[in-house]
């Protein structure tokens, strides 16, 4: 092929050569993979999500400002084991123990950068608090997401489990 050239040239025309061939293959490699691991759209309405992006951080503050926090029984534990896991969350207002305040309690259980294990758990709510049931199947560190609907207001908590 190029045999007319100096042996020095020729071997940096191979070398030119095969690397073209293996950009051209490891792209169609790449989209073939794209393809066939697709996720959509994480949210479906991200838009009006964006749009109310501002008021949910106003709501966020003034419930923290009224003295809003949320409490697990998760909190103290640094790994917790495979399996389904009692969760107990408890709703605080200046200290106290309060459920009346809140319509709801869900737990999110989230991988970072993919919806594909992305789990949703309404809690029970009880005289203590909310309780409820979260199986954890798969080792690794999740982020978790607990969220109290308190008079028609979202107030979140986000943090991160580890799972042995």
């Amino acid at each position: 092929m190029f045999k007319e050239l100096h042996p020095s040239l020729r071997n940096a025309m191979y070398v030119v050569l095969f690397s073209f061939t293996a950009l051209v293959a490891a792209t169609f490699y790449t989209i073939r993979l794209t393809y066939k691991n697709f996720e959509p759209v994480m949210d479906k309405n991200y838009y009006e999500i964006g749009l109310n992006y501002e008021k949910a951080i106003e709501n966020q503050k003034e419930l923290l400002k009224q003295g809003y926090l949320i409490k697990t029984n998760w909190d103290s534990q640094t790994l917790l084991p495979t399996g389904e896991s009692e969760i107990s969350v408890q709703l605080e207002k200046d200290g106290a123990v309060t459920n009346v305040s809140a319509k709801s309690m869900t737990v999110y259980l989230e991988r970072n950068a993919t919806t594909k294990n992305t789990a949703q758990y309404n809690l029970k709510p009880t005289n203590n608090g909310f309780v409820g049931k979260i199986p954890l199947l798969e080792k690794g560190t999740w982020n978790l997401r607990l969220v109290a609907d308190i008079g028609g207001k979202a107030f979140e908590r986000e943090g991160k489990i580890s799972v042995k």
